[in-house]
């Protein structure tokens, strides 16, 4: 780790309460010992109506829900202007998605899969996704306040008011060593948890592992007949020089300067764990002592696009993260994947998306290998934008901001299936209109982030972590048979 790095994560851990649970103790196989929960961010405005569609039959009705949804969203769909017409939306239909059946039955479910999405599919099948419809955060459209209110899990947020995110409250709602894990270059405001009573956010909670493979600090023994080289590399300069600064100073009268060099000295304790378990390097031949698998490694190799990269080294830092368990206490986890607003040929660049994250040999489907039974059991992936999209396509095969959209929820404890309705009858009669309509809002966010919270903590979390207090709730819409 370099001095910057250093500085970082000692500045995000705060206080020396920070620490105690990052002292080492047990090394384990790649698992999941306690409810963990993984939120990630998708920034920009996922359309996920183009995830799961209407199915639609080769004999339509003209004035069906399918029907118009497909008229209006033909461009966005990338089907070509000769080819919209029943048979048109058909035929893509067919050859782009699959159409499900509610989990475990043999009933249709009326809505449709992206093909190019099996391990999402896999989940779906085996009852393990449920999508809840028609969630609202902010109404603003705004991306920044939209972002904001998302990673606030409060609805009431006014745009740049600093307020403590729902994770960092969750696992300060733990209690004891629990962390935020923020697996993304820089902590989201998700991971910041409440401070002292008239202070702003604190990030005493948080442990920033922007790349899992560089978290341990420098450190190697020499012997006297190693070659120079090895002797004067600066990280190691730099680490025998601040290690030689903190053992000869005295702190007694200098607070500040004691609680860095307790930081220092914790960190280092940490990463003595880290090494032991994870080693040095991605490969056995780089001097990992447990390496990435090959198919993590390939998401983030040289050849990868930039947004697959940066999402593949997440999927990265999370292996290690879980594999850290009894070393790094971090049952809330934070990712983020951009790119999704999607206001122009949105087919071609969504479903590259969605294929980055849900494809088989992508995204989450590398990591599902290497967890048993328990561990994907304790583990659920909560997944959201910061708003939706309008219903009907705009004049350049994309889709403007909405307000209304769909938050998926994954894990082996989920109780899977659609929370809502999907295609609201209200919605059939605004397709031709243009006139900027969107998905309705008929549940607030905090329901849906307090029952991921009731099931991390295994319990009824009140208004600890979010405020559902006169929430909005759709009729028939039960939040507590999320998990089994």
């Amino acid at each position: 780790m370099n001095r910057r790095d250093f500085l970082k994560l000692s500045l995000l851990a705060g206080g020396l309460a920070a620490f105690p649970g990052l002292i080492p103790s047990a090394f384990g196989a790649v698992a999941v010992a306690r409810r963990t929960l993984v939120s990630v961010t998708l920034g920009g405005g996922p359309d996920f109506r183009h995830l799961f569609p209407p199915t639609i039959a080769a004999n339509e009705p003209a004035d069906s829900y399918a029907m118009r949804w497909w008229t209006a969203r033909a461009s966005s769909q990338g089907i070509a202007a000769d080819q919209r017409n029943r048979d048109g939306y058909y035929q893509r239909f067919n050859s782009a998605y699959q159409a499900l059946t509610l989990p475990g039955t043999a009933q249709p479910a009326g809505i449709g899969m992206l093909n190019r999405c099996g391990w999402l599919k896999e989940q779906w099948d085996a009852g393990h996704v449920a999508v809840i419809h028609n969630v609202v955060g902010a109404t603003s459209r705004d991306h920044s306040h939209s972002l904001q209110v998302m990673d606030q899990g409060d609805r009431t947020s006014a745009p740049m008011e600093r307020k403590p995110g729902w994770g960092g409250r969750l696992v300060t709602a733990l209690g004891g060593n629990a962390r935020v894990g923020a697996l993304t270059r820089a902590p989201r405001p998700f991971c910041l948890g409440p401070g002292a009573a008239g202070h702003l956010p604190t990030a005493d909670r948080v442990i920033s592992i922007a790349n899992s493979r560089a978290l341990a600090l420098a450190e190697r023994s020499f012997l006297p007949t190693d070659p120079t080289w090895k002797k004067v590399a600066s990280d190691q300069v730099l680490a025998r020089s601040l290690k030689a600064y903190y053992a000869g100073r005295d702190f007694a009268a200098d607070p500040v300067l004691a609680r860095i060099a307790n930081h220092e000295k914790v960190l280092r304790a940490l990463s003595g764990g880290v090494k032991a378990r994870l080693g040095s390097g991605d490969t056995a031949a780089t001097g990992a002592v447990l390496p990435v698998p090959d198919a993590i490694r390939a998401l983030y190799a040289a050849s990868a696009p930039y947004n697959s990269r940066y999402w593949g080294g997440q999927i990265r830092n999370l292996h290690d993260v879980l594999a850290l368990n009894g070393i790094v206490d971090a049952p809330v986890l934070s990712m983020e994947y951009g790119g999704w607003d999607t206001h122009k040929q949105q087919q071609s660049g969504i479903e590259g998306n969605l294929e980055d994250l849900f494809a088989k040999g992508r995204g989450f489907d590398t990591l599902w290998p290497n967890l048993d039974a328990t561990s994907r059991r304790n583990l659920v992936l909560v997944i959201y934008g910061d708003f939706g999209r309008q219903l009907a396509s705009n004049g350049d095969g994309g889709t403007d901001h909405g307000r209304g959209n769909a938050v998926l929820v994954i894990g082996e404890d989920v109780r899977g299936g659609l929370y809502g309705d999907p295609f609201p009858a209200r919605e059939t009669a605004l397709f031709a209109r243009n006139l900027n309509d969107d998905i309705q809002g008929l549940t607030g966010i905090e329901h849906v982030f307090g029952a991921m919270a009731d099931w991390v903590l295994g319990g009824d979390s009140g208004t600890t972590v979010v405020n559902r207090g006169g929430g909005l709730l759709e009729s028939g819409v039960a939040l507590d048979r999320l998990f089994v």
